[in-house]
């Protein structure tokens, strides 16, 4: 059921489409496995395939909607930092907004102009995104992302339907139509993608569970900072769409379980309250070996990334790094490091895992120490460059430093310092 504010778009869309448009666009969001990225691409998609000049997408947690992408063409056509803006504001579940109501009540919203709504409805437009950006948001389609079995998993708002000319128009009853359809498999996709970054965080937890600072947070930003450095790197080298999309599924999740190795290193290293002797060093650089283990028993894709990814990501371009050259990680007992790797020799992916990885450590707050200014560690990587990191990926890196503030800003430290400072304290450190 739908329901049309100043209902005028009963006429069919002149854009052309057809159902194997649609399928062939279901077809390739269920080939995402990456949270993020599915989110992203579903909403990208949803407004190719209408011609939305922008799009929110708000993700049902508890009741209310957060924020999770924005996309907006006219406002911000390269997308890069925007699609975080507003990730931390939320709206309540309710009939007081227009997305809420669409949760709420679980049908779709055809409005031409928000500005213009006649019917006596509950519901009424916030135009506050639109003062703030000097916007016009006119015609709205809002449809919520539902589950086969009915559950509530977020809303798809598209805004500003164009016609071939650019001008701004209602969206049609077609619109609601292919939609609605693209939207029940988009939810069907979304679940299956939460369920995944679901284990993949708790497998992150139980890594915190040895080291208090490797938290979902820290992880997340990591993998979000490695997915948009990449993405500037692949668009300086022309590397395709495809192709783009592919590694951003796989980079995200192999950031994000970078130190999953520290569960093999003993809690009297890991947490001791004293300075660690040469040996006891050592032991906590093998996490890169433990980590890279556990994902050498298959040949896939996503696999090969994080075994990459948790092996490498100490490595230094000028060769100084660890694990180094090993010609067997699995045989059991590993009492020395290789030569180190240089340069190229690294992963690409781990490369960048290293660049994110030191940035986020440098810039958060730590018991043992203050955060640095983000300038500060700017310089830092900049002065480490062609020594610790690939000198290229750090002039990229300070090239999106609006984009990581605004990752930072969107995945804030859940943890309270002050508890982890006080777990240090009565260990003594």
């Amino acid at each position: 059921m739908s329901f049309l504010a100043k209902a005028t778009s009963y006429r069919y869309s002149p854009k052309t489409r057809d159902l194997d448009s649609l399928l062939n666009t279901i077809e390739k969001i269920y080939h995402i496995r990456d949270f993020d990225s599915l989110l992203e691409t579903i909403l990208y998609e949803a407004r190719r395939f209408v011609n939305a000049d922008a799009g929110t997408i708000y993700l049902a947690v508890g009741d209310r909607l957060y924020f999770s992408y924005v996309q907006n063409d006219t406002l911000f056509p390269d997308g890069s930092k925007e699609k975080y803006l507003g990730s931390n504001l939320s709206i309540p579940i309710d009939r007081s907004s227009i997305a809420g109501y669409a949760a709420l009540s679980g049908e779709s919203l055809l409005i031409d102009d928000v500005y213009d709504i006649k019917s006596n409805v509950s519901f009424s437009f916030n135009p506050a995104f639109d003062r703030k950006f000097s916007y016009r948001t006119q015609s709205i389609l809002v449809v919520p992302l539902l589950t086969r079995d009915n559950a509530l998993l977020g809303v798809l708002q598209l805004i500003n339907a164009k016609d071939p000319s650019g001008k701004i128009v209602p969206f049609s009853m077609q619109d609601r139509l292919y939609i609605s359809q693209f939207a029940q498999s988009a939810a069907n996709a979304i679940e299956k993608a939460k369920l995944s970054r679901e284990m993949v965080l708790r497998l992150v937890e139980v890594v915190e569970l040895r080291d208090p600072f490797e938290t979902a947070s820290h992880v997340k930003r990591v993998g979000a900072f490695a997915v948009e450095l990449y993405e500037a790197w692949a668009a300086k080298h022309g590397v395709s769409s495809k192709e783009r999309t592919d590694v951003k599924d796989m980079l995200r999740t192999a950031a994000i379980l970078h130190d999953i190795g520290k569960v093999a290193i003993s809690d009297m290293i890991l947490k001791k309250p004293t300075s660690l002797t040469e040996a006891e060093r050592n032991q906590i650089k093998l996490h890169t070996i433990h980590g890279a283990r556990l994902f050498l028993r298959s040949n896939s894709a996503w696999d090969i990334y994080a075994a990459e990814v948790t092996l490498n990501h100490h490595e230094h371009w000028d060769g100084t790094g660890y694990p180094g050259k090993i010609p067997d990680i699995l045989r059991s007992h590993i009492e020395t490091f290789g030569p180190g790797k240089k340069g190229n020799e690294i992963p690409l992916s781990a490369r960048i895992v290293a660049i994110t990885d030191t940035f986020d450590a440098l810039v958060s707050k730590r018991a043992y120490k203050e955060p640095w200014a983000e300038e500060e560690v700017f310089r830092y990587l900049v002065e480490q460059s062609g020594r610790f990191f690939d000198p290229e990926l750090v002039d990229i890196f300070l090239n999106i430093k609006e984009t990581i503030q605004a990752i930072r800003d969107k995945y804030i430290d859940t943890y309270s310092p002050e508890l982890l400072e006080n777990h240090f304290r009565e260990l003594g450190e």
